[in-house]
C-alpha cells in the first residue's frame, strides 16, 4: 500500500514540475503601442505665457511609453517635455512622437501680442534758455501744471545758445532742437510724438494743459520700462539698470538715459539771479544721440551703465541730492529727414540717492 502512494505522489509531482518548466519557458508578449493623443489639439497664447501638455499613450499597458516632442517653429513656441512657452506672434505646431512605433499628435499653438500695459510717465521736453523772458513765464505755468502728477509727467529742460550764451546748454539739446526744426522758444514736445497740439511734434510750451497731459498719460503703450539706480559717494560713481519688454516688434526702438539736476541757482531773464532752475539736462549717459541698441526688436531687453560723477558739469556744481536719471525707450526710424517718427514709448525717473 506504501509503494502505490509513494508512486502516485512520484507521478503528480513529475506533472508539476514538468508544467512549471513548460510556463517558465513560455516567452512573454509585450505590448506595443498603438497611438497616442494630447491633452489639446489647439490653443492660443500670448507672448511669454506658458501651458502644458499631457501625452497618452495607447493602450494604457503598453511596454515602453517614451516620447519626444518638438516644435516646427522655435522661433514662435518652444517645448520642454511638454512645456510650452510662447516666444514671438505667429503660429507653431508642438508635435509628440512614441518611441515604441513613431506615432504623432500634434498641438497647433497660434501665440498672439501681450496687451498693452499702462505708462510709466510720458516725456515733456522744453526747449528754453536764461536769456529767454518768454521762457520764464512759459516755466511759471508748467510749475503750476505738473505737481499734481508726480513722477508720471518728466520735464526734461534743453536749454539753448542764442547770441547770448546759455550755461546749462549741452550740445545734445542743440541737436533736437536742428532736427525738430526749432524755429522760436519757449517750445516743446510730448514724447516726440506728433498731433498732441497741433499736427507738428513741437508746440508752444504755453499751449500745455492738465487736460493734454491727462490724455497723453491714459494712452497705453507696448513697452515696459523699469529702472534701478545707485550712487557710490567714495567713487562718484552712479549705477544704472534699466530693463523691460518691448511687448511688440520695434526694431529700431533704442534706449536713452539721460542725467538731469534741480535746484540750479541761477541768472533767468525775467527771474534774475537768484533764480532757482529745476529739470535742467546736465548730461546724456547713453551713447549714442537717439538712444542705444536694445539688442533685442521683441521681447525682454536690459543695459546697464556706469558713470562717474564730476565735481561741476559745465559752469555749475553737481549734486547727487538733486540729480536724477531719466530713461526712455523711443523709436529711431528716421534720425535725418521725417522728424514725426521717433516716438517715446516709454520713460521712467528715479533720484540717484
Amino acid at each position: 500500500m506504501k509503494k502505490v502512494f509513494s508512486f502516485g505522489l512520484l507521478i503528480a509531482a513529475t506533472m508539476l514540475v514538468a508544467f512549471s518548466s513548460c510556463k517558465e519557458n513560455t516567452p512573454e508578449v509585450k505590448k506595443e503601442v498603438t497611438g497616442v493623443t494630447l491633452s489639446e489639439t489647439t490653443k492660443t497664447i500670448k507672448i511669454g505665457e506658458e501651458f502644458t501638455l499631457t501625452a497618452t499613450v495607447a493602450p494604457a499597458d503598453a511596454a515602453d511609453k517614451t516620447v519626444m516632442w518638438t516644435s516646427d517653429d522655435s522661433n514662435v513656441a518652444t517645448v520642454d517635455e511638454g512645456k510650452v512657452t510662447a516666444v514671438a506672434i505667429g503660429t507653431a505646431n508642438i508635435t509628440v512622437t512614441t518611441k515604441d512605433g513613431s506615432k504623432t499628435a500634434t498641438c497647433a499653438v497660434t501665440v498672439s501680442k501681450k496687451d498693452p500695459v499702462s505708462r510709466n510717465a510720458i516725456l515733456l521736453e522744453d526747449f528754453t534758455g536764461t536769456w529767454c523772458g518768454p521762457c520764464y513765464y512759459a516755466m511759471e505755468k508748467l510749475h503750476k501744471i505738473l505737481p499734481a502728477f508726480g513722477d508720471k509727467v518728466i520735464l526734461v529742460c534743453h536749454h539753448l545758445n542764442s547770441s547770448v550764451k546759455d550755461d546749462f546748454a549741452i550740445p545734445h539739446s542743440n541737436t533736437l532742437a536742428g532736427f525738430y526744426g526749432l524755429q522760436y522758444i519757449p517750445y516743446s514736445m510730448l514724447d516726440r510724438t506728433p498731433g498732441i497740439v497741433g499736427k507738428a511734434v513741437l508746440f508752444s510750451t504755453s499751449s500745455i494743459s492738465k487736460a493734454i497731459l491727462d490724455k497723453r498719460l491714459a494712452q497705453p503703450t507696448n513697452v515696459t520700462i523699469n529702472l534701478t539706480t545707485s550712487y557710490n559717494e567714495a567713487t562718484k560713481e552712479i549705477k544704472v539698470k534699466v530693463e523691460g519688454e518691448l511687448l511688440e516688434d520695434y526694431p529700431k526702438a533704442k534706449l536713452n538715459v539721460y542725467l538731469i539736476q534741480d535746484g540750479i541757482v541761477a541768472y533767468q531773464n525775467g527771474g534774475g539771479d537768484k533764480y532757482v532752475h529745476h529739470n535742467a539736462l546736465r548730461d546724456v549717459i547713453s551713447k549714442d544721440t537717439w538712444g542705444d541698441a536694445l539688442g533685442v526688436s521683441q521681447g525682454k531687453y536690459s543695459k546697464e551703465y556706469t558713470y562717474k560723477l564730476p565735481e561741476k558739469i559745465g559752469k555749475f556744481a553737481t549734486d547727487p541730492a538733486k540729480m536724477y536719471i531719466v530713461a526712455f525707450v523711443a523709436d529711431a526710424v528716421n534720425t535725418s529727414g521725417d522728424n514725426t517718427k521717433n516716438v517715446v514709448h516709454n520713460s521712467v525717473i528715479k533720484a540717484i540717492k
